[in-house]
């Protein structure tokens, strides 16, 4: 089948996370983002009147604790994916699936569903689970780290057939087993949906580089995503693939630099919610003693900032200087998160977008 790509901008850019309470920022402070279906319908609105790209939902179905229980009010996100898309015209929303909680059946149904509700505009991001807690309350066991992989691997291959193939077939894995499996209808104009998928652990890359569009990936440096980035590109074409590269940022913009910092520090430093930023650490295994302290310090305010996405604070120009150098550095996409989606996207839109038009990175609304 063909695969969907974007291809309107050099740069793509969307909102990531604000299907769930506090969206990325991990924080108490009064202004924090709340998930309830009008924001998120006027936000994505909004994003697909401004020329955005995407939007991309955080998989989520408990919280991280604290104060705010970070995230822990949330919407599914096929069923979100499937609101957005009837409720815009161009811009693409993506389910975020855990292959270890969705029968491959069902989600295939579920999210053609969704692709026909918005003509074409439905992504895949595919996710084998990490957080034990929440599939401990599905009734879940995630198993050992590399086999869930081994049952993504059958996931994904069973949907692919489901999406392409008009005549019964029987499918028997290790992980699934299926009979006279047929579904009607498949994706719109006979395309498939676009795939993204995170890749941080070695094998966690191979399977995103065997089966994704997109590979996410979380950078601390310019330098490692440059360097990164060029490494999965070849290693993409040895396998006779070509990949985009997506990294998420956590966007702090103010008309000036002082008041960026100051709104920052505001949000990420004096209202995080420290236990549930230590929970999201403990959870992502920063917590081992063997981790510098610099690490674990670093990744508390980064998490406070956007649950462990790149901080951009600064006025416009620094703004758009900054996803430029991603942007040179090898992305093709980038997620955003901001403190509070619907108050800090219009300087985004206004002031920011603008100048990376200038460089040639993107095109008008």
């Amino acid at each position: 089948m063909t695969v969907r790509k974007f291809t309107r901008n050099r740069l793509s850019i969307g909102l990531f996370g604000a299907n769930c309470d506090g969206g990325l920022a991990c924080s108490t402070f009064p202004e924090r983002w709340r998930a309830s279906w009008e924001n998120c319908r006027d936000l994505s609105v909004r994003a697909d009147e401004a020329g955005l790209d995407f939007m991309l939902p955080l998989g989520r179905w408990i919280g991280y604790g604290g104060e705010t229980n970070h995230n822990g009010s949330n919407f599914e996100t096929i069923a979100w994916a499937s609101g957005i898309l009837a409720s815009t015209r161009r811009i693409m929303a993506f389910g975020t699936v855990h292959v270890t909680a969705h029968s491959p059946v069902v989600a295939a149904k579920q999210m053609v569903t969704a692709d026909h509700i918005g003509g074409g505009r439905f992504g895949l991001n595919i996710v084998c689970g990490w957080y034990q807690k929440e599939f401990d309350m599905l009734g879940v066991d995630l198993g050992d780290h590399e086999r869930r992989y081994d049952l993504g691997q059958e996931w994904i291959d069973l949907v692919g057939r489901i999406w392409s193939e008009s005549e019964p077939f029987d499918f028997e894995g290790e992980f699934f087993r299926t009979r006279n499996t047929v579904l009607e209808p498949r994706p719109v104009d006979g395309t498939r949906p676009m795939i993204v998928s995170a890749g941080t652990s070695g094998r966690g890359r191979e399977f995103a580089l065997r089966n994704a569009d997109m590979l996410f990936n979380v950078f601390y440096d310019l330098e490692t995503m440059r360097s990164d980035n060029a490494e999965l590109r070849a290693e993409a074409r040895r396998q006779g693939r070509e990949v985009g590269l997506f990294t998420n940022v956590g966007v702090v913009c103010s008309p000036t630099r002082r008041q960026a910092e100051d709104y920052h520090h505001y949000y990420a430093v004096e209202h995080a919610d420290r236990e549930a930023c230590r929970v999201m650490m403990v959870e992502r295994g920063l917590d081992r003693p063997e981790v510098p302290e610099e690490v674990r310090e670093r990744f508390r305010l980064r998490a406070a900032t956007a649950n462990g996405a790149t901080p951009v604070v600064g006025d416009p120009d620094d703004v758009a200087e900054a996803l430029a150098a991603m942007a040179e550095a090898g992305c093709d996409a980038l997620a955003v998160g901001l403190p509070n989606y619907l108050d800090d996207l219009p300087i985004l839109v206004e002031e920011v977008l603008p100048r990376l038009e200038a460089r040639g990175l993107r095109t008008g609304p």
